[in-house]
């Protein structure tokens, strides 16, 4: 076991030791003088140099001391030491967890024992093992059982700070919910801006029949092709914050954009961004079959309701051999445990300031510095 201070600055309490040293140093014996005649008639001599004196000794230590304990305080001192190593096993939701022992856990939210029933539904198996990891006592050796195919990986491999003994059984997990493609309807408003006529012909094939001119009102939900020169109103601009998708002709003014739909040559046709809960879209070329040939394509209005549709989940399924975590850089200290020793700190400050206050106030003893 080696000790540590985790904020060495408090030290500069320390300084303050120095008041103690001051108050003993200016204090100074009660004196009465007396006159004595035949002292008259001798012969004066200089005075004896003054030195330092320091009087009542055991309260100087104990002030001294309590000063010290005062700025090891604030100096936070911990113990390091080695840590307890212990073994953790967590069963996948779905894994075979036959011959797991009592004190293994489900690889799911506030990880349960094993001994109650596997919890239902969507787990984010990636996302759990790191946690799993950062909760562990450095040391601790981690066992994971999970089935061959996995549901709930995200964009990476975990990245963990110890090796872990990835076991693959046999199970099954819960499949994710499946999503139904949600149909957004389409609505044009016709303000004679070029292109808009291309974009009433994609909604009928769409099976949608909203169009009007700009004065017309504006749909309750869905998606809404602004084709009116000027700037975009604030009653556009709402109807797309409140989780609508906006689309806009190239003369539109979109700031911060990125392409959201690209042709089959790679090139943009459309940028979007997003807009409070919705989106803001806009053609970045004129809707004329000269700057854009995707205009006459067979499949537009389908690309057309691919690009306003809601964004779809990405797939979260993997083999647990792509899954298997890898050990990142280890943490400093890692492998260490440390005790906080200030609360013992604390006590001892305060029989010491008792001790101090019983010297200071005590009878048998000289001037009170």
């Amino acid at each position: 076991m080696t000790a540590a201070l985790l904020l060495p600055a408090g030290l500069a309490v320390l300084a303050a030791v120095a008041i103690p040293l001051l108050v003993h140093l200016a204090r100074r014996t009660q004196a009465v003088p007396t006159d004595f005649a035949a002292l008259r008639w001798l012969r004066q001599r200089p005075r004896p140099r003054q030195r330092p004196r320091f009087d009542e000794w055991p309260l100087l230590v104990a002030r001294l001391l309590l000063v010290a304990l005062l700025a090891l305080f604030f100096a936070r001192p911990v113990l390091i030491g080695e840590a307890q190593p212990r073994a953790i096993v967590a069963a996948v939701p779905g894994a075979d967890t036959r011959g797991l022992g009592e004190r293994a856990v489900w690889l799911a939210p506030g990880f349960p024992p094993v001994t109650d029933p596997a919890p239902a539904g969507y787990v984010p198996v990636a996302s759990l093992l790191r946690e799993l990891d950062a909760t562990l006592p450095p040391g601790a050796r981690l066992t994971v059982r999970v089935p061959a195919t996995i549901e709930g990986a995200d964009a990476e491999r975990p990245v963990l700070s110890r090796a872990v003994d990835w076991q693959v059984v046999t199970g099954r997990m819960a499949p994710p919910r499946a999503t139904t493609p949600v149909a957004v309807r389409l609505a044009v408003r016709d303000g004679g801006v070029a292109g808009a006529a291309y974009l009433r012909a994609a909604a009928v094939a769409l099976g949608h029949r909203d169009a009007g001119s700009a004065a017309a009102p504006l749909p309750h939900a869905g998606a809404l092709a602004w084709f009116v020169p000027g700037a975009v109103p604030d009653k556009v601009r709402d109807f797309a914050a409140r989780g609508n998708v906006v689309l806009l002709p190239v003369t539109a003014s979109l700031p911060g954009a990125e392409t959201v739909w690209r042709d089959r040559l790679g090139a943009s046709v459309a940028e979007g961004t997003a807009v409070g809960r919705g989106r803001m879209l806009r053609f970045v070329r004129p809707l004329v079959p000269a700057a854009l040939p995707a205009l006459v394509e067979p499949d537009f209005p389908d690309r057309l309701a691919e690009a306003i549709a809601p964004p779809r989940a990405r797939p979260s399924r993997a083999t647990a051999r792509d899954l298997a975590p890898v050990i990142g850089d280890r943490a400093a200290g890692e492998g260490l445990a440390t005790t906080d020793l200030r609360p013992w700190l604390a006590l001892a400050v305060a029989l010491l300031f008792l001790a101090e206050r019983w010297l200071a106030t005590r009878r048998r003893r000289a001037v009170t510095p």
